[in-house]
Order: structure tokens, then sequence, then C-alpha cells
């Protein structure tokens, strides 16, 4: 009290007594800045220090509050609080300059408690490093040993149990200038993400609890630590010995290096510049010292990691000598069984102790999937799955809060990875129809920065900046996909939500918003002999502009019937054929330079062929509007379409002939309906479409008998043996049928297909002896040149369910 009411003259008189006899004056101590307010400190009162204080206000005279700054500025409480002033004891005032939050607020409270414990901790650190006899946290250690056994322990390297009590006293400094809760225990990709409400974080919040049980260990339970140390180092040796252990079935499953050297190359030119999932001179690096004679880096991960990569690619990938075991063509039989091994290895893998390598099989997998068509109807829980694993162990929070225990490479790989599995759930999400989890969830991870894999490695200490949009790199399709994600994600909620909440002024505006994302997308030189190396930009601009593109159809489809009430709709006619005919036009330029990624990744040839046919089916005949001007047109995307689905089933198989079946059907509807052919000659158009393919498959078997070369790769054939184990669909039963050589069975159902057939020269077919080929009629009747009864259910097709009841939807 009596410091508070000093005045001016008073110190000075005492500073004037101060002064000895020998006429010196002594050093002059520093003089403490009064906090009172000149008001309270002349009628010597106590002061509140608010602006103004409260005795000021209560006594009727606020302007007469005024403070006295350290440079002897009188300043009155009305001009608000001075930036030097304030720093001294901001949180007496109404209001924390630096934070913007009063002293009352709980969240003031919280960060003032966070800052006592973080600065507690830093001083338990510096008494740790001056007094080796001090614990981390600053409590003595009873009963201090020089045994032998204690003096190998290195004391300056905390043991895995004080470190986890760092990391979770750390867990509310992650999350920047709002202080969120959360824990994040583990370095590297061995990482633990866990939210506010969980109860690591009560462990975290009880103030004293980490010293108080570190003192009880250190005191009463050292002997057990010192065993648990021990027991943590050999059990974690154990695994990195296992880790590196070889697995002999993944590696039997190998083809030559040859092979795998082309099948690597494919799927690193046609699928890593979109979905970013290693760091090819790292992963290189390792390949090349994986076939090395005698090499002792033939571990299991890596293993699994060139089966799965392989998987991906081996379709794709032109072979020679390619065949077929039922609708099944050997390259998919093989990516099934590299998949199914793949699948198998990781399930039995820790969850707790999983590095980058896991996590990029694990993408490969679902890679591979897709892009065979196997589980088809589990694409979307799969992606979710791939979700989940990344939020567990915190991918969608940005890595570079925790710079300490994850290095500058795996950051990088963590939001790659990250990204990768969000384009994932995206797409999975619209073909399906479902929700995408990611537009629930709140992430802050930066996107992947525009950077080739050579500008940085494993030693890299500090990332690159991102280069210019219009530089293209492996990572522009990340980096930019990005960017529409926000827009992206809203559209996904709008239409797996109510169809009732979408009015036609919203549409407008979303639409406008794709064109601005669309037109906002840079134009890279797709000219692949302008391209250095593997670099082929159309990748990446065909999928960055198809999946923007693909949000237009859904938008304006329900809008597309109402157009004969209501001419405004027009425009969704328009704007929707207009995407789907880029969308094929896209993909036509891509495939003509070999690049057949994308197509065995979406279903766009089928998707677009049907939009193209709907829409124009809805305009009248004899119509001069832009859609029937350009049927002609139409008719050729659509056979662009098919054509890419052909090739598609041609190198991996039909298993799934419904698709097909569809879009044959389709094109003959139209036709019939432009006029361009009788309906009965467009039904047999239809209907001889669908069975060339399929006797091209037909004419390419390689039946699993006994004593015929074992194929131990995609396209090739070493040795006598077993052929592959596929069982064919509905395999022989009754009737033996010659077929160039080979016995097949017959069921003898009746052709559903009643009416006649007419050759189309442009459909390429097999050729065939028609001396070997029993389903040609004897007498060469040019309207009925092949009897259907034995020939497709050799590959397993019910024609009744594909072109009978089962579509009949109503």
């Amino acid at each position: 009290m009596s410091d508070r009411s000093e005045t001016p003259d008073s110190d000075n008189d005492r500073k004037t007594r101060s002064i000895d006899g020998s006429g010196q004056q002594p050093a002059r101590k520093r003089q403490r800045v009064r906090l009172s307010c000149l008001e309270c400190r002349r009628r010597k009162l106590s002061c509140d220090r608010g602006f103004p204080c409260e005795r000021c206000i209560k006594s009727g005279t606020p302007d007469r509050c005024s403070y006295e700054s350290r440079t002897g500025e009188v300043v009155n409480a009305s001009s608000g609080v001075p930036p030097p002033f304030a720093q001294l004891d901001s949180r007496r005032f109404g209001m924390d300059p630096s934070t913007g939050l009063s002293p009352r607020d709980p969240e003031f409270a919280r960060q003032d408690h966070d800052r006592i414990r973080r600065l507690e901790l830093e001083i338990a650190q510096l008494k740790n490093q001056l007094r080796p006899g001090l614990n981390l946290d600053g409590s003595t250690v009873a009963g201090t040993t020089t045994s032998p056994t204690t003096q190998n322990d290195n004391p300056n390297v905390p043991d895995p149990s004080v470190r986890e009590v760092h990391e979770s006293i750390e867990a509310t400094n992650m999350s920047g200038e709002k202080g969120e809760l959360r824990f994040f225990r583990g370095r590297g990709f061995r990482t633990r993400y866990f939210g506010p409400h969980n109860a690591s974080m009560a462990f975290v919040e009880l103030t004293g609890l980490c010293p108080f049980m570190k003192e009880t260990a250190d005191e009463w339970l050292r002997p057990v630590i010192l065993h648990d140390r021990k027991d943590r180092k050999r059990r974690q040796h154990d695994r990195e010995q296992i880790f590196e252990q070889p697995d002999a079935e993944l590696e039997a499953l190998l083809p030559t290096k040859e092979e795998c050297d082309a099948l690597i190359r494919v799927y690193l030119e046609q699928f890593e510049q979109v979905h970013r999932i290693v760091h090819i001179p790292t992963f290189r690096k390792e390949y090349e010292q994986y076939w090395m004679p005698g090499s002792t880096t033939r571990y299991a991960a890596f293993t699994a990691l060139i089966l799965s990569m392989m998987a991906v690619s081996t379709c794709v990938h032109t072979h020679e000598g390619l065949k077929f075991i039922g609708m099944m063509s050997n390259a998919r039989h093989w990516a099934e069984k590299w998949i199914k091994a793949c699948d198998e290895w990781l399930q039995k893998q820790s969850q707790k102790h999983r590095r980058l390598v896991h996590y990029q099989v694990a993408c490969l997998l679902y890679l591979g999937k897709r892009v065979n068509t196997i589980k088809k109807k589990r694409f979307w829980t799969g992606s979710g799955a791939l979700i989940q694993d990344g939020i567990a162990v915190g991918l969608h929070r940005e890595p570079s809060h925790m710079a300490a225990k994850i290095t500058v490479f795996h950051q990088e790989m963590r939001r790659r990875i990250w990204a990768t599995v969000v384009e994932f759930d995206m797409q999975a999400s619209f073909d399906h129809g479902l929700p995408t989890l990611v537009s629930q969830l709140h992430y802050d991870t930066n996107p992947p920065r525009n950077l080739d894999d050579e500008d940085f490695d494993e030693s890299t200490t500090e990332l690159p900046q991102s280069k210019a949009v219009k530089e293209y790199t492996y990572s522009s399709f990340q980096n930019l996909a990005r960017q529409s994600l926000p827009l992206r994600l809203e559209l996904s909620r709008l239409l797996t939500g109510p169809l009732s909440e979408i009015d036609y002024d919203q549409v407008i505006r979303y639409t406008n918003d794709l064109t601005q994302e669309i037109d906002s997308l840079p134009s890279w030189d797709t000219n692949t002999e302008n391209t250095k190396g593997m670099k082929n930009p159309m990748i990446a601009y065909t999928l960055l502009h198809v999946q923007l593109r693909q949000y237009i159809i859904p938008l304006h489809q329900p809008y597309l019937k109402l157009r004969k009430q209501n001419s405004k709709y027009q425009y969704s006619e328009i704007i929707y054929y207009n995407a789907a005919r880029d969308i094929v036009l896209l993909h036509d330029k891509l495939y003509e330079q070999g690049m057949r990624s994308l197509n065995f990744l979406r279903e766009d040839a089928l998707t677009t062929a049907i939009n193209l046919c709907s829409v124009t089916m809805l305009q009248p005949r004899g119509s001069t509007n832009m859609i029937m001007i350009n049927s002609h047109h139409t008719l050729k995307l659509i056979e662009k379409c098919i054509a890419m689905k052909e090739d598609r089933l041609l190198r991996c198989g039909n298993n799934e002939p419904w698709g097909y079946s569809i879009m044959c059907a389709a094109l003959g509807l139209l036709e019939a309906h432009l006029g361009t052919k009788e309906p009965e000659v467009a039904k047999s158009t239809s209907a001889e479409r669908f069975v060339n393919l399929h006797y091209r498959l037909l004419a390419n078997q390689e039946p699993p008998v006994a004593g015929e070369q074992q194929m131990v790769g995609p396209g090739t054939a070493i040795g006598p043996g077993p052929g592959p184990n596929i069982p064919l669909h509905d395999r022989p039963k009754v009737m033996n049928l010659d077929f160039q050589g080979r016995a097949f069975p017959n069921i003898g159902i009746q052709s559903v297909t009643p009416f006649t057939f007419t050759g189309n020269p442009a459909i390429p077919a097999a050729p065939i002896d028609p001396s070997q080929a029993q389903w040609l009629m004897a007498g060469g009747d040019a309207t009925q040149p092949f009897n259907l009864d034995p020939s497709l259910e050799l590959l397993g097709l019910n024609l009744n369910e594909i072109w009978g009841e089962s579509w009949e939807l109503g």
C-alpha cells in the first residue's frame, strides 16, 4: 500500500538522505514503474489499475484517471493503453493486444496456464544440463548408483518413457495461435493423433502429474525402469531385424527382372505423375540395390512395394501374346494374385510400428484394385479406410508443427500421401454418389509443394520453395488439385444431400465457379516431343480438367427434361452436352499418346457415352438446335468411348460385361433415334459388336489343363506344369466342342437374340478358321453368320441377365 502511494517528492527526499558523509552518492537503484494511476496515488488509495480504474469511475472522475509510463509520460486512460505500458501488465486491462483476449476469457487463462507449464519444463531442462544429478523435470534422483549397469546408459539421452512425457506436455503447443488441444505422439510416420476429448488430454492437463509420476518411479521403481529400458531396446532391435527379413512367398511371385523393369517404368511414367506415392530417386536407388547379387536389402516390405506397383501397371502395359482364361486376361490374373498376397502381408503388419513403406503399399493396393476392377463395390469403403488410417496418424494436420519429430523429407511425403488418399476418396464418393469423409473433416495440411523429386531427399534440412505453377513437375497435379478441393467438397455435400435443397440459381453459380477453376488451370506444353524425360503434362492436365467438368453433369441433369416446360433450361442441355463432349475429347487426346492410365482408373468412357446418348435422345427429330446438328459428331464420340472400353477389356478382361453391353445398346438406340439405321439393323449391330468382342476373347483362351506351360508372369511361359488355377464360370459340363484344337464345354442354351445379324466391317474380328469354329452355320447364311448357343457360355456369360430381365428398371 505504501509502495503504491509514494510521491515523487518523498522519493527524492529518500535519495537525498542516502548520500553518505563523503558526499558520494551510492549506485542508483532501478526505479520501479508505478502501476497505480496518478489520482489514486495522490489520494493514497489502492488502485485496480483499470483503464479507467474502478475508484475513478465510482468517484465520478474517470477523465482524471491517468498513468505514468517508464519514460515519465503521463497518458490519460481515455486515450487507450500505450504499448510500452501494456507489455508490463497486460492481463490487468480490458484486452490483451497480442491475442485480443479479455483476462476474464477462459481461453486467456488456459493460454497462461500452458505458458507457465512450458516455462517450468524449460527450467527443468536447464537444471538437468547444469546438474546431471537432476532428472528431466527437475526432481532429484534417489539412490543414485554408479554400477556398471547405470554407467552404460547415457544420462543425457532420455528414455522412451521420458520422451512420451515430453510429447504429452508439448501436445497443446502444436496448433499455432489458437492453442487447440490435441495429443500427437511418435516420430516420422509412426505417429498417433488424438482429438481434444481423448483421455490422454486429461492426463496432459493435470498439472504436476508428470513430475510426480517421474519422481515416484525414480525413487521407488528404479530397478524396474532400468530393466524396462533394456527390454525396450531389445524389442526395438528385434523389430528392426524382423523388418529387414525377406519374405520367400512374396519373392516367389516376382517375374524376371526385365519384366519387373518394364512394369515399374510404366507405373512411374503414367501413374506417379498424378498420385504421388513414392519418392522416385529414393525408390530407384533401393530398387537397383534390390536386384544386386547377394543383396541384403531384399526385405519383405520392399518386395511388397514392387509387387503392388506392378499390379497397378500390368494390364496397362502392352504384353506380347496376351492370353485369356475365361473372361480374365493372364495379366489381370497376376495382378489379382499380387494384390491378394500383398494384402495378406499388410494385414499381418503391426499397426503401431508402421513406416512410410506400409502406407505406400496400402495406397498402391487400392490403386491396383481400381485399375483392375477388383471388388468394385468396395472402392468407397476402401478409400474411407485409407482416410481413417491417415487421420489416426495425423496426416490431416500440418506436419511442420512437429518439425523436431518429423524430418523435412517425411513432412513432404506425409503431405503427398494425404493428398493421394483425399483424391481417392473424392473420386470414389463421386462414382458411388455417397458422401466423402473429408467433407466433414477439419484439416490444415498444406498442399504438396510444386517440386520435382530431385529437389529434395532424405538428407534435406530445408525444403526448397515451391516452383511457379506454370512450371510442370511431377507434383503439379497434387499442388493444383488442392486449390479446387474446397469447391469440390462443397459440391460433394450438395450432390449427396437432399435434391430439394438445390435451386437453379445455385446450379448456375456453381457452374460459374467450376468454369473459373477450369480457366485458372495452367496450359503446359502437352506436346510429348518437347517434354523432358518421362514428364508428360497431358496426364495431369486431363485429370485436372476432367475432375472439375464431371460435376457439371450431375448438377444439370435434373433440368434436362424440364426444357420443354421452360426454355431457360436449354442452358443446362448445352452445358451438359459440352461437359460430356470435352471429357471424351480430353481422354481421346491422351489415348492417342498411348497413355491408358486414366482410362483404367476411371469409368468416363462408360458414363460420358451414356450422357451423350441421353441428352441427344431428348431432342426432337428434325430439330436444328446445336445438339442435333452435331449428332453425327456425337455418334463418333460414342464410338471413341466404345473403342477405349474395348481396349481396356482386351487387356484386362471383361469381368463386368454389363457395362460394355450398355454402351453397345446405347449406340444402337441413338442410331435408331437419329434415323441413321433402321431399328432392327441397329439392334443386330449392337448385338454383333458385343458378340464379336467376346469371340476375340474366346480365340485367345489359355485353359488351365495339366501338361501345358506354366505362366510365371503376365505374357511369359516357362517350362511344363499346370497353368494358373483360375476356374471358368460353368466350366466343363456336358459335351465337348473342338475350337482351334482345344476342347471346350457346351451347355446348349437357346439364343436370346432372335433377330438376324449383318456384318459390320468397322469392327475388327479375330481370325477364325471356319472348319474349327462349330458355331458357324454350315450353309453360310449371311443373315445368321454364327450360332450363339455354345460360344458365350464358355466365358460364363448369361445373356438373359445382361440383355434381358435384369435391366427392366421401370
